[in-house]
């Protein structure tokens, strides 16, 4: 009886290969979080191909050089869309209380969601990094002059008390920039352990309880409003 030949074993597949848009996608990821844990000084291009599983000259093949990277991960957060436009309806019914509690939870939800781009924003202002200059174009200005906008216009209105604009935005703010510095910078959350609406409410009361003149605070406790 004639023998029958074994089986061929399966072969293994082998891992299907990323494709080139794949492959630039991790570089971003693993960029991403590299420049955010140790700043664009402290993150070498080496680092970030082993992260990814390639050799320094294939990243190159991605992009030219690391201020190449960290120019394309800050454009793609330069392009996102603006906060002020949600909070835009509301300011024009001079609504303060609905602009500033949606102004401190996008910004502080945004921290949340993208933490590693929060840290990215200081190392980039430490550093004096030359992308300094259109991140703060593309984020922080329009914010604060949005706010201190805001705050002259209810000053004339009679609403708020007549200080300095610039001072008044400063200081909302500067109350949001430090929970970010402490919560994701430093990453010291027990700082703030109250829930984001507790912090978010806390802020924008504190605020408007400082700012409010006291004429339109007499007025509206008369109409019974507590907004």
């Amino acid at each position: 009886m004639a023998s029958q030949s074994a089986p061929h074993p399966i072969s293994a597949r082998r891992p299907k290969r990323p494709t080139a848009v794949e492959r630039r996608e991790a570089i971003l990821r693993e960029g991403l979080r590299c420049f955010a844990a140790r700043g664009f000084s402290g993150t070498t291009t080496r680092e970030i191909a082993t992260g990814v599983g390639i050799t320094e000259a294939a990243l190159y093949r991605y992009f030219a050089s690391k201020e190449s990277l960290y120019s394309a991960i800050v454009a793609r957060k330069i392009a996102t869309p603006s906060l002020l436009e949600r909070v835009a309806l509301d300011a024009a019914r001079n609504d303060d209380v609905a602009v500033f509690t949606g102004l401190a939870r996008g910004i502080l939800e945004s921290g949340a969601r993208d933490p590693e781009f929060v840290r990215i924003l200081f190392f980039t202002a430490l550093e004096s990094h030359a992308l300094a200059t259109p991140l703060f174009a593309s984020h922080i200005g329009p914010l604060r002059e949005f706010v201190t906008r805001y705050v002259r216009k209810r000053i004339d209105d009679g609403a708020f008390r007549p200080i300095d604009p610039l001072l008044g935005a400063r200081a909302f703010l500067g109350m949001i920039r430090d929970y970010l510095n402490v919560r994701v910078v430093h990453g010291e959350a027990e700082v703030y352990p109250q829930p984001l609406d507790e912090v978010v409410a806390t802020f924008v009361e504190l605020f408007l309880t400082g700012i409010r003149h006291p004429a339109s605070s007499r007025d509206r406790a008369r109409r019974g409003d507590s907004a």
